[in-house]
């Protein structure tokens, strides 16, 4: 399913980085220069993204091997998500083991 977004995504900053380009293209000065860069601006993220998606399996799942995910639990969940809960008021708080105290 993967595959489905990435061939929509990038299909469509496509289309915009050529149109940007070409609309670049027809222009003069500073609006040539911007258009330009934006339109390749557009077709390096494409690339970076195709890139990331298609090694992804050679890293576990994870584009590039880092976990975005994992960065949720901790700043995303304003509203009790996971990571966000107390620990239940039944359980005693017990120390860690201390080496040697077995």
């Amino acid at each position: 399913m993967m595959w489905m977004g990435l061939i929509h995504h990038a299909t469509a900053a496509l289309i915009v980085a050529f149109f940007v380009l070409f609309a670049a293209g027809k222009s003069e000065g500073l609006v040539k220069l911007l258009g330009t860069v934006l339109g390749l601006w557009i077709l390096v993220l494409t690339i970076v993204g195709v890139v990331g998606i298609v090694t992804a399996p050679m890293f576990g799942g994870k584009p590039f091997g880092m976990d975005f995910h994992g960065m949720h639990d901790h700043w995303m969940h304003h509203d009790g998500g996971p990571g966000m809960t107390p620990p239940p008021a039944g359980t005693p708080m017990q120390p860690a083991p201390t080496p040697g105290s077995h």
